[in-house]
């Protein structure tokens, strides 16, 4: 008898509901510390990509500009002087001309008749 009251009884059932509580919160611990680095991480990312869009559209940008400069008409004959083009003045017989025929007034268009 006496050897039963030194025993400590312990319930199965509670430490086995206190350790799925413990692992649960270590679980949402580990959870939330590996979605904050996949934040800072995806930060870093875009911060990056962003930078890279910024450049492309400065590179863009220059692009553009070199373009409009060397064929702007000016910059041409510059060239043509230079020897760099060689351009022949087209013929008039080559250019074919369009022109737009006049609309008729609307006063003057009269109705036609229906003929059965």
């Amino acid at each position: 008898m006496s050897r039963r009251r030194n025993v400590n009884t312990m319930d199965a059932a509670s430490l086995a509901r206190w350790l799925v509580m413990l692992a649960f919160v270590a679980l949402m611990g580990l959870t939330y510390v590996y979605l904050n680095l996949q934040l800072y991480h995806l930060g870093d990312r875009k911060k990056a990509l962003e930078n890279e869009l910024a450049k492309l559209r400065t590179d863009n940008d220059v692009a553009a500009a070199q373009i409009t400069a060397l064929t702007s008409r000016s910059a041409l004959q510059r060239r043509l002087k230079e020897g760099y083009l060689k351009m022949i003045p087209i013929a008039e017989r080559n250019i074919v001309r369009l022109t737009i025929p006049a609309r008729p007034n609307e006063d003057a268009v009269q109705p036609v008749a229906n003929v059965k």
